[in-house]
């Protein structure tokens, strides 16, 4: 089984990068955009296809939970992406999500293969 932890950082409420990430045996080229919603006080992710440059999901919230429960990819299965959760790095996060300030400090990404 691929996991892949994706970088994030806590220096801007902004983000817009590449990945490449492997699921269910496959390589997926996507983009990225990770933003800090301020009026809502949370993060949100743009998924977008990494060749075609089509969106592919807008506006996820980054939300944490334990998998399967909190994949973030759950209600996309259907286009094949993997599973994704956002979890905090150690048991001393304080927060159960992330904040505008320690997204790429307190919480990481990981990428993996589609679950059951």
């Amino acid at each position: 089984m691929a996991l892949h932890v994706i970088p994030l950082s806590n220096t801007d409420t902004q983000h817009i990068f590449s990945v490449s990430v492997e699921v269910d045996g496959r390589i997926l080229r996507l983009m990225l955009h990770i933003w800090y919603n301020t009026e809502a006080d949370f993060w949100k992710m743009d998924v977008i296809d990494g060749v075609t440059k089509e969106y592919l999901i807008a506006n996820a919230p980054l939300v944490t939970g334990e998998y399967p429960a909190g994949d973030l990819m759950r209600q996309f299965r259907y286009l094949g992406l993997g599973s994704v959760v956002i979890v905090p790095v150690s048991d001393e996060t304080k927060s159960d999500r992330p904040q505008s300030y320690d997204l790429g400090s307190n919480f990481q990404l990981l990428w993996g293969d589609t679950g059951g």
